[in-house]
């Protein structure tokens, strides 16, 4: 079974990455901060992480670095609401995201699109 960490401070977001995510045979797991997320990742070792990039605590950008070096093949996709035109974006490519979203998300269907061509990798 593929295993999902999804890292966002609001539960309405995590709630639906559960629902849709689990519905197609994902273990989903949720954390509602970076250092929670953190301690998933390194227990539970998941296929993909899903981090939001505004948080309270550890930001997504920290969480993301962490993640990596805990686990340099973990697959990591940003989402995150929109702010800095781009720079944000790039920054989080640079720190090792394999792709970026930004909320709110039009389509749950591209983010599994992406998920499954980044496992299937």
């Amino acid at each position: 079974m593929k295993k999902l960490l999804t890292i966002d401070d609001e539960p309405e977001f995590t709630e639906l990455i559960e629902g849709y995510f689990g519905q197609r045979g994902y273990k989903v797991f949720k954390a509602g901060s970076g250092e929670v997320g953190l301690e998933i990742a390194k227990q539970e070792k998941p296929d993909i992480c899903l981090i939001d990039i505004k948080m309270p605590g550890m930001h997504g950008d920290e969480a993301l670095k962490e993640i990596l070096l805990l686990r340099p093949d973990a697959k990591c996709i940003v989402v995150a609401a929109s702010e800095g035109q781009g720079k944000t974006k790039a920054h989080m490519l640079a720190l090792g995201a394999l792709a970026y979203f930004e909320k709110p998300l039009h389509s749950l269907r591209d983010l599994e699109k992406t998920i499954e061509r980044l496992i299937s990798r």
